[in-house]
């Protein structure tokens, strides 16, 4: 029986279910397993349980026992209390008001933490690189933090009292980032592209009720900039630029062209379109370039306000941030041009091959075991 003392991570995502990280003093994983979706219950208790039993088989499958666990850290979508009580949870809806941490440490008898999973993947940058720095992550959305050069989530949205204007920047760009329509439809026509194609897209794809299109705080001159900087919006884009042209889908195979429409698939088919030079694909992403760098405008001006340092790295993650190479100069040339020299650049732990939110996750745990001393 192995004594050393272990953390334990664990990544409450939106697939398949909960991943599981066993961990040593220095962020090297040991071991990994699932729990299933389908397993958790319907309830915060149910899951509880669940996620505590499984972490009970999983340490005694490797040669551990619950007494040589020191904490636990939790990294999932969702805006969170001060006392790790859940706000808002994007996915798992059962645990709004309730404290899974907590009902996770009186049934294992240990500190157990949790951190909203953009945050958990900042601080798991942060773990490596050790400077400042402002972590994204794309996907369904577009989450992100900034993480302060001693490792602390500045402007966490914590106690958050759900008035958009009380979101940093920083902290939850793609919902709170305004982007304006006017600026959009000048973007749209720097790649030949239609604004008010853009704009039926996302009236098809929302179908909001008053047929008005809104940024953060109902702002009908804006959109949040997660409705075009995320997975389903660069299939967005890709479907304003290409329009009725369907000439791209000689470059793909018959089951790529069905898949065009899923945005969880459609990425790496558009980035497949972008390698072959396809210029439906290449003015996609030269779309999202600019918009992004909108964006980062924005959320520049003000983070540099509240003391962000000038040029600190931006780290993507999340699987429409491997289309990097194929938006990033353009975003690159539109920054530039503007007077900012952040440089994008992959997340460290995308490139070591590693969960960036199990190794946040790892930093929470170890966190949680020095609070309680």
């Amino acid at each position: 029986m192995d004594t050393k003392p272990v953390y334990a991570g664990i990544d409450i995502g939106a697939g398949l279910g909960a991943k599981f990280g066993l961990f040593g003093d220095r962020h090297q994983i040991l071991a990994e397993t699932l729990l299933e979706q389908s397993r958790y219950g319907g309830s915060a208790e149910s899951m509880a349980e669940a996620l505590a039993a499984t972490l009970e088989q999983f340490l005694d499958q490797h040669g551990h026992r619950v007494a040589d666990l020191r904490a636990v850290g939790i990294a999932t979508p969702g805006l969170f209390k001060s006392d790790g009580a859940c706000l808002l949870a994007s996915n798992l809806p059962f645990l709004n008001g309730h404290n899974l941490p907590a009902l996770l440490s009186r049934r294992l008898g240990k500190p157990v933490g949790i951190e909203n999973d953009a945050n958990a993947g900042g601080l798991a940058e942060w773990s490596v690189l050790r400077t400042e720095l402002l972590y994204w992550v794309f996907g369904g959305g577009w989450g992100g933090a900034w993480i302060s050069a001693e490792g602390e989530v500045r402007y966490s949205a914590l106690d958050w009292d759900g008035l958009d204007a009380h979101l940093h920047y920083t902290n939850e760009p793609g919902y709170a980032i305004p982007i304006e329509k006017l600026k959009l439809r000048g973007i749209c026509s720097q790649v030949g592209a239609s604004w008010e194609r853009l704009e039926r897209i996302l009236l098809e794809d929302f179908r909001p009720e008053d047929g008005l299109l809104t940024g953060p705080s109902g702002s009908p001159e804006h959109l949040r900039a997660e409705v075009l900087l995320s997975g389903p919006g660069r299939c967005r884009l890709f479907r304003t630029v290409s329009g009725d042209d369907d000439f791209y889908t000689r470059f793909l195979e018959i089951h790529e062209v069905s898949e065009m429409t899923d945005p969880s698939v459609a990425g790496k088919h558009i980035s497949k379109l972008s390698s072959l030079r396809v210029e439906a694909a290449i003015n996609t992403d030269r779309l999202f370039g600019k918009i992004l760098a909108e964006a980062t405008r924005v959320l520049l001006k003000q983070a540099q306000k509240d003391g962000l340092p000038a040029g600190v790295p931006i780290c993507l993650g999340g699987k429409p941030a491997y289309a990097l190479p194929y938006f990033g100069p353009s975003t690159q040339r539109v920054l530039g041009a503007l007077g900012y020299m952040n440089y994008l650049r992959p997340s460290v732990l995308d490139e070591r091959g590693s969960n960036a939110n199990l190794v946040g996750a790892c930093v929470v745990a170890q966190r949680a075991a020095k609070n309680a001393g």
